[in-house]
């Protein structure tokens, strides 16, 4: 059995795709550009914000900063409240918990708004032992932040799984040689077949699976 659990943030324990979808359009029309559809957030809910900005609208270089800050004033206004967690992820994380596994969140989700919503959902956010997350002087890879968690906690690799829902997410664990849980209810990976490419140990249906799975290998 691991001993930690690292856990992705949007699309696995939360669906966020709803405030991130109108806060992105919302930026997108300011600066002329055509809305896109709720189906175009798939493979790209996970990835950095700038490269969000870039594939979904073609933005350049020089518009992006703009669109950052414009999204993230937004964002901080009315995006945060339009999350839903995932039936069953409460449940799942309590029973890692109680087995005695340390849990930790690496996203790419700014420090401020991913500790403003662990405020609200608490029931969540008390049981992870740490949150490694962008900030202004933090921009890491997740690559990078997976090792960080790892050092932090006083982890070994190959005592950790990292929970993730897009390609990104797997890249990144295969990047330091840790196994990966491929969470297919999220908006990263559109079928079981698109995670097999990416070497995943472990497929999760939904958020109430990852106990019972992860604690089963």
């Amino acid at each position: 059995m691991k001993k930690l659990v690292i856990i992705g943030f949007d699309g696995t324990i939360a669906n966020t795709a709803p405030g991130i979808l109108y806060c992105m359009n919302t930026t997108a029309l300011s600066m002329g550009y055509t809305p896109v559809a709720n189906d175009a957030l798939f493979g790209v809910i996970g990835v950095s914000l700038e490269q969000g900005f870039a594939k979904l609208y073609g933005m350049k270089e020089d518009e992006i900063d703009y669109a950052m800050n414009h999204y993230s004033k937004l964002y901080s206004m009315k995006g945060e409240d339009m999350i839903l967690i995932y039936d069953g992820i409460a449940e799942s994380l309590k029973k890692l918990k109680e087995s005695g596994m340390k849990l930790a969140i690496v996203t790419q989700k700014h420090i401020k708004f991913i500790t403003n919503m662990l405020g609200v959902y608490n029931y969540i956010g008390d049981l992870f032992d740490t949150v490694c997350a962008t900030d202004v002087d933090t921009n890491l890879h997740k690559s990078d932040m997976l090792r960080k968690v790892c050092a932090d906690l006083g982890v070994d690799i190959s005592d950790a799984v990292f929970v993730g829902d897009s390609y990104v997410d797997a890249l990144a664990a295969q990047e330091v040689g840790m196994d990966f849980a491929a969470a297919l209810y999220g908006w990263g990976f559109r079928s079981r077949e698109d995670a097999e490419q990416y070497n995943s140990k472990v497929f999760l249906n939904d958020a109430g699976e990852i106990a019972p799975k992860l604690l089963a290998d």
